[in-house]
């Protein structure tokens, strides 16, 4: 009986679970604010840079929990971030591409 309510409880907290519920705040408004940029022609740095001044609250946030970390870390965590998002929107943008390029064949 146990099982089948815990089941139950389980499944409908799933169910009303979204996408936005996985990931950290400051991953969410980056992806909130670049994925949809992908299929854009604005140059990929641009779309990164402009999500990092929308999402600046969120990043700071971020920043404050990584402040008991060595300068090094944090500084290597930080571009790490930061050209994650640059190459997977070009990495995203060659694929579409060459998706086109060969449905077009």
């Amino acid at each position: 009986m146990k099982w089948i309510l815990f089941t139950g409880a389980f499944l409908s907290m799933s169910a009303a679970a979204d996408d936005k519920a996985f990931g950290t705040p400051e991953t969410r408004c980056l992806n909130d604010h670049t994925i949809p940029f992908i299929n854009s022609t604005i140059p990929a740095k641009e779309v990164v840079d402009d999500a990092y001044v929308q999402c600046k609250p969120e990043l700071d946030e971020w920043m404050k929990l990584q402040e008991p970390l060595p300068d090094d870390m944090k500084n290597s965590m930080r571009k790490e971030l930061y050209d994650f998002y640059i190459r997977m929107i070009e990495i995203r943008r060659k694929y579409e591409a060459s998706k086109t390029a060969k449905t077009a064949q």
